[in-house]
């Protein structure tokens, strides 16, 4: 490696005013940290576990072994006097007139991600973040695509600061909110309620349905090749029940979760509950977890032998019965408004998908360029919409 931005500007050191002077950004091209710096870590993972989850080494172990394709991968990090006070890990993509960017794992794998900072230092390292894209890619034009970024993230402020300030003109073009259901698992329901996740009416009922075709048996997966069985039952339920089209018979997906599912089980942050019926596999549950904090991220079922069973809605009334005794205060359902998840007396949060521009040329060039392609499909789909209505009149 050179020290050329032609080259690879990755490897320019990174100015810091002399206002920020105990701070600088550290560029890494791997996940290799000092056991001072893991434990610094794992403590901003245990602060935002929802984020978090999705920050562990085990879980970007698996993007950076094998990159998306065409995206270098690197580890941003904020360090004050040596001591690791923010991580973000950066993916990026040179293109003919400018270079992608994006949090790694965002709209592909992860269900949320975001720069993950000691309490304080949020607002900083946001700014410090944006300053050293310019820095590293401005000269060429960068977008930094935003996907599953939470809606009080600190980089959203950040943005309009820059914009406000005349410091780093950017446009912020949004594109899509996503709702996450969560469930909180410290607060008491009202008895009788069939929607309360400890004690629900309708899961109870479908459970004795359940238990008059076998004997359920409920089995939360660890060594290695149970993890692995399990996986394979997940993937044959999933298969069975969208085609070719579930989301791990996608070749990248389903390696990416075959390499971490050993590490997150080492880490203790896997969750993976199998349900029987006698001897027969009938649902997969896949989960992470961090601290008091469950996420639900996979389940398949086997809706064919399940009949009128709400075997979805038992599968996680189980994983919420589990959460609950294994001492967490949140089960998060994840990306997603399905109706199943609003069984439960749920609360909400969002993520946000955006566009952010630099001011080069070819930047702003690929923003109308977006724009007018989707101002078309948008008219496409209204004329198609006016000559339906009046076809059937």
């Amino acid at each position: 490696m050179t020290p050329a931005i032609a080259a690879n500007p990755l490897d320019q050191p990174v100015a810091v005013p002399r206002r920020r002077s105990q701070l600088t950004l550290d560029v890494r091209r791997d996940l290799a940290s000092s056991p001072d710096e893991a434990a610094a870590l794992d403590a901003l993972i245990a602060a935002r576990p929802q984020v978090g989850a999705f920050l562990t080494s085990a879980w970007l172990s698996g993007f950076f072994a094998d990159p998306p394709q065409g995206f270098e991968l690197c580890t941003v990090v904020l360090l004050e006097q040596g001591a690791l006070r923010g991580v973000v890990p950066v993916a990026h993509r040179k293109t003919p007139t400018h270079v992608r960017v994006g949090l790694v794992g965002g709209g592909v794998g992860s269900d949320r991600v975001d720069l993950l900072a000691a309490r304080g230092y949020e607002a900083i390292f946001s700014d410090m973040f944006l300053e050293w894209l310019e820095k590293t890619f401005g000269r060429e034009g960068f977008v930094l695509e935003l996907r599953d970024v939470p809606g009080d993230s600190s980089i959203w402020g950040a943005i309009r600061r820059a914009d406000m300030d005349h410091r780093l003109p950017l446009t912020l073009v949004p594109r899509e909110v996503h709702v996450l259901p969560y469930l909180n698992l410290d607060e008491r329901y009202p008895a009788g309620d069939a929607r309360s996740p400890l004690a629900s009416q309708s899961s109870a009922h479908h459970r004795r349905l359940l238990e008059r075709r076998g004997a359920l048996n409920i089995d939360v997966l660890q060594d290695r090749d149970r993890v692995q069985a399990g996986f394979d039952e997940l993937v044959r339920l999933l298969r069975a029940r969208w085609g070719n089209g579930s989301v791990l018979d996608q070749p990248y997906m389903n390696r990416f979760h075959r390499h971490v599912l050993p590490r997150l089980s080492r880490e203790g942050r896997l969750r993976l509950i199998r349900l029987t019926a006698g001897p027969r596999p009938i649902a997969v549950f896949y989960g992470l977890a961090a601290g008091s904090w469950w996420g639900y991220y996979l389940a398949g079922y086997d809706r064919q032998w399940a009949g009128r069973i709400h075997l979805g809605q038992l599968t996680l009334s189980t994983a919420i019965e589990l959460a609950a005794q294994d001492g967490a205060a949140e089960f998060d359902f994840l990306k997603g408004a399905e109706r199943i998840k609003y069984h439960w007396l749920v609360r909400e949060r969002v993520t946000v998908d955006a566009d952010v521009y630099s001011r080069k040329a070819g930047a702003q060039l690929i923003r109308v360029t977006r724009a007018a392609r989707e101002a078309a499909g948008a008219l496409a789909k209204t004329a198609r919409g006016l000559f339906t209505s009046r076809a059937r009149t």
